[in-house]
């Protein structure tokens, strides 16, 4: 939503939209000026812009940071939005052998022939996208599954080691430190990023994290009670020690807190390899920052010992490095699934039987249904992009100024109405019609970009064209 509010530490709203556009400006502004103090100037009118989600998130969702996009000085026109695992699929079909790292066999990636299917595993701070292609013999890629995933990335730890603090602390206290003593609370998650990656299946020796002096006074000046005396009276009396600003603690207890996201991981991945098109996938490709964590890359391996799995040097750049490939040749995906079921609303002739009675209405005399969802594409359904859906539409009523076309997407393959739990409002199409007593028609086309959704109206009587675009990945 355009007008969705967010809340910062202290409580004070901020719409969301306008958050995200400074984001991305800051970002914008920060590269511009990079490259003006290298001598290397650029306007910014020259320059094409690639905006990289998650798999997972929702056509709103895209459409939203589009708009912020576009409010951060970024034209439409200049914006191209990718898929964050697409884009690490492409930079890896251009690594040297030589930069990839997983198990036996993993030098034969690049060599893979056409019909090769792979899976690749985007982890990064807060999700996971997961994303599976089949390599064509043009060398372009096919997507064989809507992308899919959850939100079981980095944080997930960090969030298990905080509910650990709190255990100890309180979750007042550790509230209390998180509002006093911001910039330490910062330095907290810096250290499990470092610990995240460094830690091993089979590390046995205890692990040390630094933490703030702030939490452990905090936490004696609000209790009366010693951290060393309290730990002591715990369940992690035997497997942690705390003085100062040094936790100490048994490798097996830091490994439990990656239990979660590796648990939903590996069941997502096992239930995904079950499908008919996917058993055969023999390779399985992971980056992302939270890929480069040796818990992460075991789990899979371990889980899935009969494919190869492999893990780019710098898997935390993958999808960066790979925006810029798609930016230059977006049409190295010419097939993709629809992740969701694309219709108009329409109002046809009720029928009884087939149509719920209270949704009847009567235009010009003739008894109608509303709300109807009229199918044009199906999810899980193969689109090459440039490819058209075509419909035609009919004014229902006499001397009709102007049409609606109402786009909604569902994840339903057949939903009846538009006001379907599961179907979403997209935008709209106003075709605006000559003055006439006869029916006129609307030829709809539904045309499939690299990364949009274009929805095209002709009007049959004068020839005019009318479109808008959405964001369909």
């Amino acid at each position: 939503s355009r007008t969705i509010l967010i809340k910062d530490d202290k409580g004070k709203e901020a719409p969301a939209l306008d958050l995200f556009a400074q984001v991305i400006r800051y970002l914008k502004n920060h590269l511009l000026s990079a490259l003006d103090t290298k001598g290397t100037t650029v306007n910014n009118k020259d320059i094409h812009w690639v905006l990289t989600v998650p798999a997972i998130w929702t056509d709103s969702a895209k459409q939203f940071m589009r708009e912020a996009a576009n409010k951060a000085g970024i034209l439409t026109e200049q914006l191209t939005i990718c898929l964050e695992p697409e884009a690490a699929s492409l930079y890896c079909q251009h690594l040297p052998t030589t930069k990839l790292m997983g198990n036996p066999g993993t030098q034969s990636f690049l060599s893979n022939s056409s019909g090769t299917k792979y899976m690749i595993i985007d982890l990064g701070g807060g999700t996971a996208d997961i994303t599976i292609h089949q390599k064509q013999c043009d060398g372009t890629l096919k997507e064989l599954h809507r992308p899919t995933g959850g939100p079981w990335g980095g944080t997930k730890v960090d969030e298990a080691f905080h509910q650990m603090i709190i255990k100890i602390v309180g979750a007042s206290c550790f509230q209390k430190f998180k509002d006093d003593f911001k910039a330490d609370d910062l330095d907290i998650h810096r250290e499990l990023e470092t610990k995240k990656r460094t830690i091993k299946p089979e590390s046995n020796s205890k692990i040390t994290i630094k933490l703030p002096v702030s939490l452990v006074t905090t936490f004696e000046e609000e209790t009366g009670e010693k951290m060393k005396e309290v730990i002591q009276q715990m369940q992690y009396a035997n497997k942690m020690t705390w003085q100062t600003d040094k936790l100490r603690m048994e490798a097996d207890l830091f490994k439990e807190l990656f239990k979660e996201p590796v648990n939903m991981l590996v069941e997502h991945l096992q239930e995904l390899m079950k499908r008919d098109n996917l058993t055969d996938i023999s390779t399985l490709l992971m980056v992302g920052g939270f890929s480069e964590s040796p818990m992460m890359l075991d789990a899979v391996m371990k889980s899935f010992p009969d494919k190869k799995v492999i893990v780019p040097e710098d898997a935390g750049l993958a999808v960066l490095k790979g925006a810029v490939l798609f930016g230059h040749k977006p049409q190295s995906i010419t097939i993709r699934k629809a992740r969701y079921t694309y219709g108009i609303n329409i109002s046809p002739p009720f029928v009884r039987g087939d149509h719920s009675p209270a949704r009847k209405v009567t235009i010009d005399g003739v008894d109608r249904v509303k709300d109807v969802f009229k199918k044009y594409i199906q999810c899980d359904q193969d689109i090459r992009v440039g490819e058209a859906v075509s419909g035609r539409h009919v004014t229902i009523k006499s001397n009709q100024s102007e049409m609606l076309l109402k786009i909604f997407a569902s994840e339903d393959p057949s939903p009846k109405y538009v006001t379907d739990n599961s179907c979403e409002y997209l935008g709209k199409v106003v075709v605006k019609l000559p003055e006439a007593k006869e029916r006129l028609k609307v030829d709809v086309k539904m045309i499939f970009g690299e990364t949009e959704l274009m929805v095209e109206a002709k009007e049959s009587t004068t020839g005019k064209v009318y479109s808008s675009y959405f964001d369909f990945l």
